[in-house]
């Protein structure tokens, strides 16, 4: 009878720890999942904003590329793109910018001074650089709000020549 008890007590210590083991590695695999999720959504949050916002100024850039339209500049001692446009006779600029923390965009008549607070918020973004580096060539750098880095270049086309080339 003794014997019999000592391998029940045997029986069942063996399925608790079996048990046990078996709950510490879901655990760890729902932990190592859960974290390895947490980082693919963040990379591609951060991949999602630079496409995004370079995106977004290359198609500016090209919906405006005539001759002249697109030039650097500033907006109350902000660097920024203008791409100037005329409608009706009346001269527009549109500035694009890195203002409190986002890529902002600015439409306004060439005569009414606005701040660049008044800006359009597109994306989040912590900096916003550019240059001119020809008078064809323009390079971007835009610097998520991670810290993550991207460089873009965009050919101005028509850059001289014809007015209405594209």
């Amino acid at each position: 009878m003794n014997r019999q008890q000592e391998h029940h007590i045997i029986d069942i210590l063996f399925v608790i720890a079996l048990f046990c083991i078996f709950a510490l590695s879901a655990v760890f695999l729902i932990t190592v999942g859960a974290n390895i999720y947490g980082k693919t959504v963040s990379h591609m949050e951060d991949n999602f904003n630079c496409r995004t916002s370079f995106a977004y100024v290359t198609e500016k850039i090209r919906q405006a590329d005539q001759n002249g339209a697109v030039s650097v500049g500033e907006l109350h001692e902000l660097p920024a793109i203008l791409i100037t446009e005329t409608v009706d006779d009346t001269r527009y600029i549109t500035y694009l910018y890195q203002c409190n923390g986002y890529l902002k965009e600015l439409m306004v008549r060439e005569d009414t001074p606005l701040s660049p607070e008044a800006g359009q918020d597109i994306l989040p973004v912590t900096e916003f650089s550019f240059e001119e580096v020809n008078d064809k060539l323009l390079a971007f750098t835009i610097t998520t709000t991670d810290g993550s880095s991207c460089r873009l270049f965009v050919s101005k086309r028509s850059a001289g020549g014809d007015s209405n080339a594209k």
